[in-house]
């Protein structure tokens, strides 16, 4: 009858459709994609504890930082942390990443971020993109009026390193 007809149409697709997903997913030489973790995050930055970074200046003094998503819990997220630097503290002298993305928004404070042998003095509202291979260096004049210098600091890396 038509009616036997069209359910065998209609259980070919349904098994041709998933026989060939199936099939594609045993045979696929692509890994399965990451999607990082299943659940979000919610915290309160007033409640995150405050650690040491490993950046040290010349008197021993650690940069600290108040981390809200630690590094790559999100693939190629190199965390999300708010920074704080001291007036005198510096990161000096300049480094770069091979395959990372900086980015830096000041939040509190003033300082002097190097990028490529150009001084940008930077205050609350600055934003900054540090692109691979750019040189950087971050310092807080001694004599800074501004109290500490506070920034929301995360990254992205990018390629097979």
């Amino acid at each position: 009858s038509s009616s036997t007809s069209k359910v065998v149409v209609i259980l070919s697709v349904l098994v041709g459709a998933f026989l060939g997903s199936t099939l594609t997913r045993i045979f696929s030489t692509t890994p399965p994609l990451n999607l990082g973790p299943k659940k979000g995050t919610v915290a309160l930055l007033s409640e995150t504890p405050v650690r040491n970074t490993v950046h040290v200046d010349e008197k021993g003094r650690p940069i600290t930082k108040q981390q809200l998503l630690d590094p790559f819990v999100i693939p190629n997220f190199v965390g999300f942390s708010v920074a704080t630097f001291k007036p005198g503290q510096t990161m000096m002298p300049v480094h770069e990443h091979e395959s990372m993305h900086e980015i830096f928004y000041v939040v509190e404070g003033s300082g002097v971020i190097r990028v490529d042998d150009v001084d940008h003095k930077v205050k609350p509202g600055h934003f900054l993109h540090i692109a691979p291979h750019e040189k950087h260096g971050i310092w807080i004049p001694e004599d800074s009026e501004d109290g500490d210098m506070k920034m929301v600091v995360c990254g992205v890396t990018v390629g097979d390193k």
